[in-house]
């Protein structure tokens, strides 16, 4: 299937990525100064870290939300997209995790002759309203 590459939008083939491989090579060097550099400079800050590997700070927030790293930028912080409280990584802290899947689990649960509105998806605004 062709595609076009997120970053440079050439036209590539490839059944998973959405990067070219000359980008997905990038990405991967740009990871691995991150890294490195994070390990030789664990109390670097996300300002020093993209300085001195000439990666965006962007890019590094989107390492700290996927898991990444094992050493973060002192002064990195992640906030839940629904409640807004500080988190490590990902985008939404285990409390609204579990209340997603809690309500996924009593929507399903529920017997069949369902109402309309029951069948409605519950995004973060419809959670967070309900706080």
């Amino acid at each position: 299937m062709l595609k076009n590459c997120d970053e440079c939008n050439r036209v590539f083939s490839h059944p998973t990525r959405v990067l070219c491989q000359e980008c997905y090579d990038q990405a991967l060097r740009s990871y691995g100064a991150v890294r490195d550099y994070l390990k030789a400079n664990p109390g670097a800050t996300v300002a020093e870290v993209a300085k001195d590997t000439d990666t965006t700070v962007e890019v590094i927030y989107e390492y700290i939300r996927q898991g990444r790293l094992d050493v973060v930028p002192k002064d990195a912080r992640l906030y839940c997209a629904i409640c807004g409280t500080s988190i490590d990584k990902g985008k939404v802290c285990a409390s609204c995790r579990n209340d997603l899947r809690n309500t996924m689990t009593q929507e399903a649960s529920k017997p069949e002759g369902k109402s309309k509105s029951s069948l409605r998806v519950h995004t973060a605004e419809h959670i967070r309203k309900q706080r």
